[in-house]
């Protein structure tokens, strides 16, 4: 090792020692999450109980979670929109600016950023960003990579932050000016960050993206010899968890790590070291539904159920449906390990069939058992097409998609006609044109199992 190792290790010690007092913090309380739970709810209802949205639900008569259930109702982004731009509407703190979603799964939302906000977003990542050096001490002599897109053409001044650090305090960015590969993001931005990870590839111990198909992508599917790369964070569950298998396969030396829930909006979870994704308990205040509309706390949460995530920030949004479906598959000392299953809102229903995402993954991991490169589900003139690179029979599938009690009650019914396999080539290139051209940012496309856009992608 160099003088430049020894420069990343100083800077790497630095930078981690700011996110241990938040690691410290996780720790102390993980063992009885209620009681911090309830203070976070009090402590975002007490600030915004003077905003516009908090007098007209009454902010100031909330005293516990029963006041907040009859008193705010659970909504999406349409029923807040009137709210976002206005001073002092959804939230009493200063608006630092606007982040806008991926838009990947619908329409781009723009979801007010204040700096109470920004902090609960460090209390998860920090304690995350600990928790991987600590196990991997290694990691300290070397740089990292995060996935940084340039702002696309719809962005404007006061809408979104410039690069990944800008969630950290002045002071941490100084550090992590030092330990982060920063490719030139004027002019070719595929071409200039290919070209800084090959100049640097010796040097970069950690890979933080968001979609595993992002790497590829930006390498021209090339494999680069990371001679030092430790650890690739990225999307593991859901419908990335195919593509993230692919990526563990060409650097099997490397150690996926799954990126946990973390979304525009808030973050849910984070993984631990070998511990799976928990939940960012000191992060927001959550409420988990279930599907009979019921909600929990944290603390109510039962091992193998399934919920809908509901968020209450520090950034204005009270009892917001993500509709992110999760499934609790254990407890790491009480506090709930969570796998993302996919959106309950990303359903194809024109006849009632009912075509979830999470079941298109459930049929895809059955048809092709050995992965695959590219596999998105669409409907088109009364039938479900496959668009794939794989070899699939149509008959296959229609006796998966027939395991769907509702899609099997529409084809008995000629509501449906079978589905059908197309054929295809270069689909996650294309998939990746029509969502850069539609104005979302490379590194936040997600390959949805489930999107009705495929069709248009492929001209069918």
């Amino acid at each position: 090792m160099g003088i430049n190792n020894f420069k990343y290790f100083i800077a790497n010690i630095l930078f981690i020692l700011c996110c241990f007092p938040a690691w410290i913090k996780f720790h102390i309380y993980i063992k009885n999450t209620e009681n911090p739970q309830k203070r976070k709810l009090k402590q975002i209802i007490k600030q915004n109980k003077n905003c516009k949205y908090g007098k007209k639900y009454n902010f100031a008569n909330i005293k516990t979670y029963e006041d907040l259930k009859t008193q705010v109702p659970i909504v999406d982004y349409e029923d807040v929109e009137q709210y976002v731009k206005g001073k002092n509407s959804l939230t009493s703190n200063k608006i630092k600016l606007y982040e806008p979603t991926s838009g990947s799964s619908g329409f781009q939302k723009l979801i007010p950023y204040t700096e109470e906000l920004r902090k609960e977003f460090q209390n998860g990542i920090k304690v995350w960003l600990f928790d991987l050096y600590l196990h991997n001490p290694k990691l300290l002599f070397y740089k990292s990579y995060w996935s940084i897109s340039p702002k696309t053409k719809t962005e404007n001044s006061g809408i979104g932050f410039e690069k990944d650090e800008e969630y950290f305090s002045e002071l941490e960015q100084i550090f992590l000016n030092t330990i982060m590969v920063q490719p030139d993001l004027n002019g070719n931005f595929c071409k200039n960050t290919r070209e800084k990870l090959i100049q640097e590839k010796e040097n970069i111990g950690l890979i933080s993206i968001w979609s595993p198909t992002f790497l590829s992508s930006i390498l021209n599917n090339e494999v680069i010899g990371f001679k030092n790369l430790k650890i690739i964070s990225c999307w593991a569950d859901a419908s990335s968890k195919t593509y993230a298998d692919k990526l563990a396969k060409k650097y099997p030396q490397v150690r996926i790590q799954p990126k946990g829930l973390l979304a525009t909006e808030g973050i849910t979870s984070f993984p631990l070291w070998n511990k799976g994704c928990v939940v960012s308990y000191l992060s927001h205040f959550y409420e988990f539904m279930y599907e009979n509309g019921s909600t929990y706390l944290l603390n109510e949460l039962k091992q193998g159920k399934i919920y809908t995530v509901i968020l209450t920030t520090s950034g204005g949004l009270y009892r917001y449906n993500t509709h992110d479906l999760i499934k609790i598959t254990g407890f790491y000392k009480n506090l709930p390990v969570i796998e993302f299953l996919g959106r309950d809102n990303n359903v194809s229903d024109f006849f009632g069939e009912k075509i979830s995402e999470n079941f298109a993954n459930k049929v895809f991991t059955q048809i092709f058992p050995s992965g695959y490169d590219f596999a998105v589900l669409s409907f088109k003139n009364n039938h479900y097409i496959l668009f794939t690179e794989q070899q699939c029979e149509a008959k296959v599938l229609e006796e998966f998609l027939q395991k769907n009690y509702h899609y099997k009650n529409c084809i008995e019914l000629g509501q449906l006609k079978p589905c059908q396999v197309c054929l295809v080539q270069n689909g996650l290139e294309k998939y990746n044109d029509y969502y850069i051209k539609k104005g979302i940012k490379q590194g936040d496309i997600k390959v949805k199992s489930l999107d009705n856009n495929i069709c248009d992608i492929f001209d069918v």
